[in-house]
């Protein structure tokens, strides 16, 4: 029978090696100033659309780990709105996606305010709107009553890779929990973050969404006693890139014992991850804004350079860009040749039809 760190004596005094972790947090810390530096240089309506993108993907990836996918759009939509984005529409999105942007905004927005059994309930509630979990009736907003294990395999060739504690001791564990998070500590941000993750998801108080909880729950307290947000990356998209050493990772750590230093290192491997990533988007960002102001660009030319720097999928193309823009072949061609002649795209050395242009970054 397996064992768990929460059925050990000192459970939950979980421990690290603060001495292994100085070098990551002297990274993170020098690329957090990175970031905002690039970020003020967008100017407060860039800094605003670009906090929106970041949200949404922490939403979208988040959920997506779990195998429930929302419509990007309108959590971009929704975040608009709610952080003031110049031109945002003011349509609502669904009673769904509109609860689940508010549960983020008021875990970053709220972090300054102590975390309570009633706002995990309240998010708890907007992950679930009906009580229904795919085919599955489930109680929201309260902890579990019953077992529960998380598993893999088919029905029939079940294994468990995690019991839980018993339903009747998770709110002693959840007081536990809830009050080491209130306490000011001298942990930095990311580390309470990364050992906050790994407490809750060993508890599991609810019936579902045990994960999504516990993303928002590390999203508080990274930003936790700040009042505006300054987590300007997305962890979940990270986990979700590598979410089968996510599992392994947190396998691991369920299972060994309380001093939880590999579980901590992966983790803020993923924040420093997710802050290059944002680090190189913001250049491009940048760079496309300094060239809007030296060069005229036409129509076409500005909306495919935002598509190259944001979600444009696969090689650029004389064939593709044509018909992105619903204009002739000729017309593609000369636009890619004058963007060539400013230095601004370059061609590939293959010929022929497998031409393709880059950015020049």
């Amino acid at each position: 029978m397996s064992r768990y760190i929460w059925q050990l004596p000192d459970w939950p005094n979980l421990t690290f090696d603060a001495s292994l972790l100085l070098a990551t947090l002297g990274e993170l810390a020098y690329a957090q100033g990175i970031v905002e530096t690039l970020l003020a240089q967008t100017g407060i309506p860039g800094k605003f659309e670009f906090e929106a993108q970041i949200l949404t993907d922490e939403i979208y990836h988040s959920h997506e780990i779990e195998g429930e996918h929302l419509e990007q759009v309108k959590l971009y939509s929704s975040l608009c709105r709610r952080l003031h984005v110049p031109n945002a529409s003011m349509k609502l999105s669904g009673p769904h996606i509109e609860g689940v942007v508010e549960s983020l905004l008021d875990a970053l927005k709220g972090s300054d305010k102590p975390l309570s059994h009633e706002r995990l309930f309240s998010w708890h509630r907007t992950l679930f709107p009906q009580n229904i979990s795919g085919p599955f009736s489930i109680r929201t907003g309260a902890y579990r009553t019953d077992a529960i294990a998380v598993v893999e395999g088919s029905f029939k060739n079940q294994r468990v890779l995690f019991q839980a504690p018993p339903a009747e001791s998770v709110l002693q564990e959840m007081e536990a929990f809830l009050t080491w998070v209130n306490t000011p500590s001298t942990i930095p941000n990311v580390v309470k973050s990364a050992i906050a993750h790994l407490w809750f998801l060993t508890i599991h108080p609810f019936e579902d969404g045990n994960g999504r909880m516990a993303r928002i729950i590390s999203d508080y307290v990274l930003n936790q006693n700040n009042t505006e947000n300054k987590v300007f990356f997305s962890l979940a998209t990270r986990l979700k890139i590598h979410q089968k050493e996510y599992y392994k990772q947190l396998q691991m750590a369920q299972s060994g014992d309380l001093e939880c230093t590999t579980w901590i290192v992966w983790y803020l491997s993923q924040i420093h991850e997710a802050q290059e990533t944002v680090i190189n988007t913001i250049e491009k960002v940048l760079k496309i804004q300094g060239w809007f102001q030296r060069y005229a660009f036409n129509e076409r030319q500005k909306a495919m350079l935002e598509r190259l720097t944001t979600d444009f999928y696969g090689e650029l193309t004389t064939q593709k860009w044509a018909k992105l823009s619903h204009c002739s072949h000729d017309t593609a061609i000369r636009d890619i040749k004058d963007l060539i002649a400013n230095g601004i795209l370059r061609q590939s050395e293959r010929g022929g039809r497998s031409t393709s242009y880059s950015l020049v970054l």
